[in-house]
């Protein structure tokens, strides 16, 4: 459940058509095609945890610009500035709070690993407890773009944009805003 009160939606492009519905091929047959072996493959799904914040950082930043492309009337920095909104690490953290009743045990996990990561320095303008939720989303979009659950995988990316969508103002206001108390 989204945590914002307001009715107002966030502006962010004409509503979605269903359009940004796009993938980004066959994982398998391409790792194949670069001399990457089957056992190597099983094995990348295992990954540490920060490899597949590495490789889900990608992947959600490649289904954003999709469907902010599809949704954005405009030039290059008004596209830039909409994809900021969704992939910046405290629109992450926003996320991965709401959605709990929407994860699998297993998936919450492997947030979980990802956000217990060592080594997280965060950029100046985040707070490292919001960079460590980020790094374990972006883990878990990693898993399943490498397990090759690209249902599962586009449900939880449209969840997340649709949470984003649904929020009047900024992520980063609300998570401040509701971590001292306050109402949003």
């Amino acid at each position: 459940m989204i945590h914002n009160q307001s009715e107002e939606k966030c502006p962010v492009g004409i509503a979605n058509d269903g359009a940004g519905k796009e993938t980004i091929g066959n994982m398998k047959h391409f790792l194949g095609l670069v001399g990457i072996s089957e056992k190597e493959i099983r094995s990348l799904r295992m990954a540490n945890p920060l490899v597949l914040a590495f490789v889900g950082d990608a992947v959600y930043e490649h289904y954003v610009r999709m469907a902010v492309i599809h949704r954005t009337k405009g030039g290059l920095h008004l596209l830039h500035r909409q994809s900021t909104r969704y992939v910046k690490a405290t629109a992450q953290a926003f996320v991965v709070k709401n959605l709990e009743n929407f994860l699998t045990d297993e998936e919450r996990d492997m947030i979980r690993k990802g956000r217990n990561q060592k080594g997280h320095s965060a950029p100046k303008n985040t707070q490292t407890a919001d960079y460590r939720l980020a790094t374990g989303f972006e883990t878990l979009i990693g898993w399943l773009s490498l397990k090759e659950d690209s249902k599962r995988l586009e449900e939880v990316v449209a969840k997340a944009i649709e949470i984003i969508d649904e929020c009047s103002v900024d992520p980063v206001r609300i998570s401040t805003q509701l971590e001292e108390g306050q109402q949003p």
